[in-house]
């Protein structure tokens, strides 16, 4: 796109199911698994170079406008009149056609299938558009290996909420592909003031600065945790700043895409620029496969540390590693799986299964914290 809209939000997303239409029950397990495709999606898409609409934000505007949200009134209204409401340049629709959850001892399986497209509100082109299926079983029937792995999945096969999340994952990464990022627009206007105590009901603007790597190999994985990161983050006591408004600024500041920060970087003009109040900065400690005879590895570990740019102080740190892993040593109970399950435990996609698990651990812990939530709510009420 030549001219990409500026401002995005993500519309509720709808089921297609026929039962939905002759006025059926929607079961909870579906409504689960709407929310959290809908909510995963919104998170992944935060690091891209738009300006994103909260969720609970768009909810809001449109019942003031057009009621209860599942009563659907605002499924009739046009792209000009919903981005008039919720005050974006571009929609993004959502239709679930397919959702399922089903759990016995012999088989379980969470699928779904859904198509997203984008439109601009303005002249209701549609921009782009997507299909993705997802799905998850187990069961005995099929973890016919692993003694642990079959019983964390029945064990999570009774909480659809868990086993949609999972399954969302998958499906928001094949529906990102292609979809289109613009690079963000640092806005001239001059920022919001910095220091808490100038807007007491302004939340706190959080700057997640490039993680460092011990290698050039981790580049990838470092810009992946990021992502992560920030996603894992949008429901944090933080106001988020987009990835790439970040690097807009490290890069007039002397920064290169790719390259380590500078020894001394000035944090102080750094976060001036950005109206920013704190910066979260870390390294990637730990990533990659590793494979024996008798099982297989994949490992992802960071570090963090939450800065107070104006003292320098470290308000927060931790060091986290996630590991998975697969093979004989974890216990399996057929002649394949002793073959398989090494092999199949250095798949790309558990290495990043385990970095999104890492990135939301670590998330939760910084946005849980005693001591971060006792500074962030004395320095909110501050007194001008």
């Amino acid at each position: 796109m030549e001219h990409p809209p500026r401002r995005i939000a993500v519309l509720p997303f709808v089921i297609t199911y026929a039962y939905d239409l002759e006025g059926q029950a929607l079961p909870e397990s579906h409504q689960a698994g709407r929310e959290a495709l809908r909510k995963t999606f919104y998170y992944a898409l935060t690091p891209y170079g738009y300006e994103d609409v909260k969720l609970a934000e768009v909810d809001e505007r449109l019942a003031a406008t057009w009621g209860p949200i599942d009563d659907g009134g605002w499924h009739e209204a046009t792209p000009q009149a919903l981005g008039t409401a919720v005050g974006a340049d571009a929609l993004i629709y959502g239709e679930l056609q397919r959702l399922m959850h089903f759990s016995t001892p012999l088989y379980t399986e969470t699928s779904l299938t859904a198509s997203l497209r984008m439109v601009d509100a303005a002249s209701g082109e549609v921009l782009w558009r997507q299909q993705a299926k997802a799905a998850e079983r187990g069961g005995a029937l099929v973890k016919k290996g692993q003694v642990v792995d079959f019983l964390k999945d029945q064990a999570r096969s009774f909480k659809p909420e868990v086993k949609f999340l999972r399954v969302s994952d998958v499906a928001v990464k094949r529906l990102l592909r292609g979809f289109p990022n613009p690079p963000m627009r640092v806005a001239p206007s001059t920022p919001p003031p910095r220091g808490f105590g100038a807007t007491p009901d302004r939340a706190v603007r959080l700057a997640i600065l490039p993680l460092e790597v011990k290698r050039t190999t981790w580049q990838k994985p470092a810009a992946l945790l990021r992502a992560e990161l920030t996603a894992s983050l949008q429901e944090s006591p933080f106001e988020i700043l987009e990835i790439q408004q970040v690097d807009a600024v490290l890069t007039q500041l002397g920064w290169t895409q790719g390259a380590p920060l500078p020894a001394e970087l000035p944090l102080a003009e750094l976060v001036d620029t950005l109206g920013a109040d704190l910066v979260l900065r870390g390294a990637v400690t730990s990533w990659g496969r590793t494979y024996w005879v008798l099982g297989s590895w994949v490992q992802a570990g960071m570090a963090l540390e939450l800065v107070d740019p104006e003292s320098g102080e470290v308000l927060w740190s931790a060091r986290q590693q996630n590991r998975r892993h697969a093979g004989l040593l974890k216990g399996p109970t057929g002649y394949k799986s002793i073959v398989m399950s090494p092999i199949t435990g250095l798949k790309s996609g558990h290495l990043e299964r385990v970095a999104t698990h890492l990135a939301r651990s670590m998330a939760d812990e910084l946005s849980t914290a005693p001591a971060v939530l006792t500074y962030v709510s004395e320095a909110q009420h501050a007194a001008p």
